[in-house]
């Protein structure tokens, strides 16, 4: 197993996971709207900072692929390419209706 980095912004909902081993050990989330643009690479910061990792101790990031806010999903999908390019992890986009 790995640990990864999740990102949701497919909705209204605004979340970010660290899953280690197949178990969430820590997440942050917002559901007050579209605020995604604002939150997310806040919420990342949060969560590392808080967990004392370092996006080279990640490894790989999944993102929630859509369908939903094409807005949402931009933003989303870019932070994690960004992430996953500098730290030359793999990015894993992930299928919510699937996933439920």
């Amino acid at each position: 197993m790995a640990r990864i980095l999740c990102l949701e912004t497919s909705t209204e909902v605004c979340s970010v996971s660290i899953v280690d081993e197949g178990k969430v050990i820590d997440f942050r989330e917002e559901v007050t709207g579209q605020n995604h643009s604002r939150l997310l690479t806040v919420f990342i910061n949060d969560l590392l900072n808080s967990n004392k990792l370092k996006r080279f101790n990640l490894d790989a990031v999944a993102v929630s692929e859509g369908p939903g806010s094409y807005t949402g999903l931009r933003i989303g999908v870019s932070a994690a390419k960004g992430i996953c390019y500098g730290a030359g992890i793999p990015l894993i986009a992930i299928n919510p209706l699937e996933a439920m």
